[in-house]
């Protein structure tokens, strides 16, 4: 048991869960320590055994608790959810996307301010986590991860095309590009220098497009988050006209066009992950979760993973945040419960263990400290600390619309200052409805 809780608020309610006195909803006092209580969780990717030690410790200390945990098919976990708390068969505790709190604050119980601690919780997690979960100073949800991009190599393409050194910086990235790149026919690749340019064959294409549009300072809304920016121009100080939206969009596209010196993909290369997999792929940007994917794949690929290449020069580092919190239900008849235990299980000592079994790159800034040194685990928790996020009102228009932006580009010719004039103007309308 930890014998600090940092977000929690008071070392009272720390006394309450070692006796094993909770809260019923409503805050109507403590229940009966005799009163058998289940708290349903559902979450997905993770197994049981990767959060078993994390119920087992909560319910050492409450005796009349039982966590019962249900692994979900994260391809219909949305949907399945929604119907479960249309139908009153809510779970109390469920994972909920880092762009999905706009869509479903409706159904969340906000933390009690008595047991999670405003101005704690900003310190603790990264800067993306209260950009995602907190909205009108209330707390809905508390991440075990923040996953962010970084960049995925192959050692023996990168050696026998003389790229002496991992590239840090998108020049250096071309540079690679350049050296990498083989046609055996024009727009058939025998091996491609990176997965960049087109929007249905690369893994989280979106994200990547709007990672491009962080790094270089795109300005997304206006405060109110009623209309879009990131069509915007900008005055530089020399007088230039800067446009940083459009000029991401410029920057990833190139890759998938063949008039460009640094055309290495198109829309008939594999996907990403594939072609990284069959060794006809110098570089990938991906999360953390596809570490796996790849070690059972392709058992004997030499690869490895190095930090998320920046723009370099006087432009702030910048990455995308891609994780789960876990939230409670408005319809629990135990909210408060069901927030001590996500406080709980939250702590650095709980998630320490929890990443013995399950590796993962933290939400909390004092285990990132840590994961900075690990070979694995390095280049993402580096990149969970400058990660962020980008609002979505409704995650599927808004990818879509993105989507169809790179479309617009590769395959119908659009100047990407009119694909993003375009994507802005689609944007705008679903803001309004």
């Amino acid at each position: 048991m930890p014998k600090k809780y940092y977000i929690i608020g008071g070392a009272i309610l720390v006394l309450l869960v070692i006796l094993g006195l909770v809260f019923s909803s409503g805050s109507k006092g403590p229940k009966q320590s005799g009163e058998q209580i289940n708290l349903i969780w559902w979450k997905t990717f993770e197994d049981n055994e990767s959060v078993a030690d994390l119920i087992s410790q909560f319910q050492s200390f409450n005796k009349n608790v039982t966590v019962t945990f249900v692994k979900k098919n994260a391809e219909d976990y949305e949907a399945e959810l929604v119907d479960a708390i249309a139908s009153g068969r809510t779970p109390d505790i469920f994972s909920i996307h880092n762009d999905w709190l706009p869509k479903h604050i409706d159904k969340l119980s906000p933390a009690p301010e008595k047991l999670i601690n405003f101005r704690l919780y900003k310190e603790t997690f990264v800067d993306a986590v209260s950009g995602d979960f907190i909205k009108d100073g209330k707390i809905y949800a508390i991440p075990l991860s923040v996953d962010a991009l970084a960049l995925y190599y192959n050692k023996d393409i990168l050696n026998s095309a003389g790229v002496t050194t991992v590239p840090k910086t998108w020049d250096e990235v071309v540079a690679a590009v350049y050296k990498i790149t083989k046609q055996t026919q024009p727009g058939i690749f025998d091996r491609s220098g990176i997965a960049l340019g087109t929007s249905q064959n690369i893994n989280r294409a979106v994200d990547i497009v709007l990672m491009l549009m962080l790094q270089n300072g795109t300005v997304f809304y206006a405060d109110d988050l009623n209309s879009v920016r990131f069509d915007a121009q900008q005055n530089l100080p020399g007088g230039e006209i800067f446009n940083p939206g459009a000029m991401a969009l410029e920057f990833y596209t190139q890759f998938a066009q063949a008039a460009k010196k640094t055309y290495t993909w198109n829309t008939r290369s594999d996907q990403s992950v594939d072609a990284f997999v069959a060794g006809r792929l110098g570089l990938m940007l991906s999360y953390s979760y596809m570490r796996p994917v790849i070690q059972s794949r392709g058992p004997a690929l030499n690869w490895a993973v190095t930090d998320l290449p920046q723009i370099g020069g006087n432009f702030l580092k910048a990455n995308y945040a891609n994780y789960w919190g876990e939230a409670v239900s408005k319809f629990s008849a135990n909210q408060e419960l069901a927030w001590s235990f996500l406080n709980f299980i939250s702590q650095k000592e709980s998630l320490q263990g929890y990443y013995a079994k399950h590796p993962l790159p933290s939400s909390r800034r004092d285990i990132l400290a840590q994961q900075q040194e690990d070979e694995n685990l390095g280049p993402f928790a580096n990149g969970a600390l400058i990660a962020k996020s980008v609002y979505k009102k409704d995650v599927g228009k808004f990818e879509g619309i993105f989507g169809r932006m790179i479309d617009d580009v590769i395959l119908r010719n659009f100047k990407p200052q009119d694909a993003i004039k375009n994507g802005a103007a689609q944007v705008n309308v679903f803001l309004r409805e």
